[in-house]
């Protein structure tokens, strides 16, 4: 027990500090708890077989397969295009691709995608990066229209399955994201 309760510790302090990347801090603390026999090989790497974890993985590829293929170039002058120099037009299409891409990408990809453009579109129009770079963040999250656009909605459908109720379908946030998505931007155009 006092063993676990030092890793944690450890870990916590390492996650704070910022001095390693988390990835490396988590896999240390995994390390630890198994090299203390806390945890057997079969439940350390248990948590790779997720669900959850594989379909988070492959998010993330699709997020950087986006920015490879030219595609986010693409989308930020076909934004530019469609926004001219109006700074409301460039902020309600930000929140609605952002939006749409929240859908189908977890919030972290979709910001990770979406920064570039934005801070680039931002620049090009002559406004602070930061007038877009908060509504990015907040349509990001607000993009909760499917199963797979944040980890909790999948948490939530793998715990109602395991408890014997049926699953989410795939667009059962659909309706309470497109009224938030709408709420926000009709919120921040009045400002």
């Amino acid at each position: 027990m006092v063993y676990t309760l030092i890793v944690l510790a450890v870990t916590a302090l390492l996650f704070a500090s910022n001095r390693l990347r988390s990835d490396v801090v988590a896999l240390c603390a995994l390390i630890a708890l198994l090299l203390g026999d806390i945890l057997s090989p079969t439940e350390a790497l248990s948590g790779f077989s997720n669900p959850i974890v594989i379909m988070m993985a492959g998010l993330f590829i699709v997020g950087g397969g986006v920015v490879q293929t030219g595609l986010a170039k693409m989308v930020s002058s076909r934004l530019m295009t469609l926004a001219g120099r109006s700074e409301l037009r460039l902020f309600l299409l930000v929140m609605l691709v952002t939006g749409f891409t929240g859908a189908f990408i977890s919030n972290t990809g979709t910001v990770a995608l979406m920064m570039p453009i934005v801070v680039s579109m931002a620049n090009a129009v002559g406004i602070s990066p930061r007038r877009l770079l908060m509504p990015l963040a907040f349509a990001s999250s607000l993009g909760i229209m499917t199963l797979i656009s944040t980890p909790p909605n999948l948490v939530i459908d793998e715990t109602l399955r395991e408890g014997g109720y049926g699953g989410l379908g795939f667009f059962s946030f659909l309706p309470v994201g497109l009224v938030c998505l709408a709420h926000f931007a009709a919120h921040h155009v009045h400002l």
